[in-house]
């Protein structure tokens, strides 16, 4: 096989090595040595000082077929064949009686220091020394002059899946963020988030995470989650709807909400009804409906039926123009309390009584309201229960309405 020269090629540094194009028909590589190396890339001062001559020899193994299996020397040579030198020429050290086990030894001490052996270089060797070549991992670290951690550390990178170890070396990201990642071992999908955060961290330094220890912070606080998912899960069971366990963390402010990642059912967690039917029960029962049965048949009583004709009635006047549409005088505000009442007294307290658990405020300008706010039994997060009221002089019907229509038009505005 007849390789072409440097000029004829154009070379440049770095530039990636079709190594099977190169290989001479007598040459085959080992399967396992091939696997510990990322692609081979062109290097310049390499081939210019092999222009001078090689020193070291590429090392061979005969093998049963005739073929010179690569040992050791891949890089000197792929270089030589692209400088056009020819398999005569190339120095080489043919060993006959070579044993597997000695020749991943061989290549391994070859490469092993080699600055451009990255970890994942290493951890790919070393599975193969302790593996194909059954070397223990005591005896594997004095061949090769490391500790035991050493060699343990190196091989526990391959425990992440591939694609996380293939977005390592693609980022260059320190091996050190390895370990936070082991701990997420079995959870596929919280380790390619940290590794995101992780990636986020080291192209900004507003986001992400830049250190191992917040790496660890992450991991703590997602297993954390797992934890109490599982609490949650063994106390309510999986999806009703789907039998699915992947089900979304309740938000704060809806902790009895459940959510399926897997069909996006909604349902309260204790009466497993769907949560859009409970809220409608929740609503009709402050209405004061009986809701006797489930979401598909609701029974009212006489009473109740009188009362909805009778609304139904009262609409229709409204549209015609013959009555005026009625608010409620007591709902839930569509914002928080302290939202409602900071245009009120902003410059306009007179006075302030604090007796108790009420607070009374005097303000120096009338704003025409008349209403009661509570910040309790909450249902819906940071949602006001509102009560309109009047003056004790104009106690009726017709002014309670006119006073909870003020209050309904001053939220509308600061909504």
């Amino acid at each position: 096989m007849t390789a072409k020269t440097m000029s004829e090629t154009q070379l440049e540094e770095g530039q990636r090595i079709s190594t099977a194009k190169l290989l001479d028909d007598e040459v085959v590589l080992h399967p396992e040595i091939s696997k510990w190396r990322d692609a081979l890339r062109v290097d310049l001062r390499l081939l210019n000082s092999l222009r001078d001559g090689q020193i070291a020899p590429t090392i061979f193994r005969i093998l049963k077929d005739g073929k010179h299996q690569l040992v050791a020397g891949a890089r000197r040579y792929c270089h030589q064949k692209l400088l056009g030198t020819s398999w005569e020429d190339i120095p080489k050290d043919i060993k006959e009686n070579l044993s597997e086990r000695d020749a991943l030894l061989m290549a391994a001490s070859e490469n092993f220091f080699r600055k451009d052996f990255n970890p994942w270089e290493e951890a790919r060797a070393i599975n193969s020394l302790l593996g194909r070549g059954k070397f223990s991992a005591k005896n594997l670290a004095k061949k090769l002059g490391v500790s035991v951690s050493y060699i343990n550390n190196r091989r526990a990178l391959l425990q992440l899946p591939v694609k996380i170890r293939q977005r390592f070396e693609a980022k260059d990201i320190p091996i050190g963020y390895v370990a936070p990642l082991l701990k997420l071992k079995g959870l596929e999908e919280a380790q390619n988030t940290l590794l995101d955060k992780i990636i986020s961290g080291r192209e900004s330094s507003y986001y992400g995470i830049s250190t191992v220890k917040e790496g660890n912070e992450f991991v703590t606080k997602a297993l954390k989650e797992i934890k109490d998912m599982e609490a949650i899960l063994a106390k309510y069971g999986p999806c009703p709807k789907c039998g699915s366990k992947e089900i979304k963390y309740p938000g704060w402010g809806d902790e009895d909400q459940l959510t399926c990642k897997n069909c996006d059912h909604e349902w309260h967690r204790e009466t497993k009804e769907a949560w859009e039917y409970y809220e409608l029960k929740q609503k009709a029962e402050e209405m004061g409906f009986e809701v006797e049965e489930g979401p598909e048949k609701v029974k009212f009583t006489p009473k109740e039926v009188a009362k909805i004709i009778e609304d139904k009635a009262r609409e229709e006047r409204i549209e015609r123009g013959e009555e005026e549409a009625k608010v409620d005088e007591k709902f839930r505000s569509a914002i928080p309390l302290e939202t409602i009442l900071a245009p009120l007294i902003h410059e306009n307290i007179q006075k302030i009584d604090v007796k108790g658990l009420t607070i009374e405020v005097h303000l120096i300008e009338d704003p025409d309201l008349w209403f009661r706010g509570y910040r309790k039994d909450y249902k819906a997060g940071e949602k006001a229960r509102i009560e309109a009221l009047t003056s004790w002089r104009m106690d009726n019907e017709q002014t309670l309405q006119e006073s909870a229509k003020n209050i309904h038009a001053l939220i509308k505005r600061l909504s």
